[in-house]
């Protein structure tokens, strides 16, 4: 797998389709859920893109200080269908925590977990805080990954 972030200005044409139709495909088309995916943050977002073979994979975006959470965020985490269960998913996350930690040192990372996830994002030592709350009719849970000095 090759990862590759951009910030928005530096995605390409074909990159961005790529990222709208995966986002598309799983959060819209496969759960069902109608909401404004084009939520005006992605330019002030940094873009993971798990590219394999030309294929995007995997994808994620870092969410800035103050756009969503005091703290930065990693969001719209996604894995294609057909690469769940198994590498991709443990190595975008652990990319997207190290690339936001480079980013965001000494700081929190907030996630807006879907709450049937939230056991798999404790793997990666993000703790659940305050009471599942409802987004676009999924539970979630907002969870906190502590940073670290070293």
């Amino acid at each position: 797998m090759n990862y590759i972030l951009k910030a928005f200005e530096e995605l390409t044409a074909l990159e961005s389709m790529r990222i709208y139709r995966l986002r598309q495909q799983v959060f819209m088309l496969e759960q069902e859920c109608l909401y404004p995916d084009i939520d005006g943050v992605d330019p002030s977002c940094f873009h993971l893109l798990g590219v394999q073979e030309e294929q995007l994979i995997s994808y994620l975006r870092i969410v800035p200080p103050g756009h969503h959470f005091k703290e930065p965020a990693l969001g719209r985490i996604i894995v294609t269908p057909e690469y769940r269960g198994g590498n991709p998913g443990l190595e975008l996350i652990r990319k997207g925590i190290q690339l936001c930690r480079k980013t965001y040192p000494n700081e929190a990372i907030s996630i807006e977990a879907q709450f049937l996830l939230q056991t798999y994002y404790e793997q990666f030592g993000f703790v659940a805080l305050g009471s599942v709350y409802q987004v676009d009719n999924i539970p979630h849970i907002h969870m906190k990954l502590k940073t670290f000095l070293s």
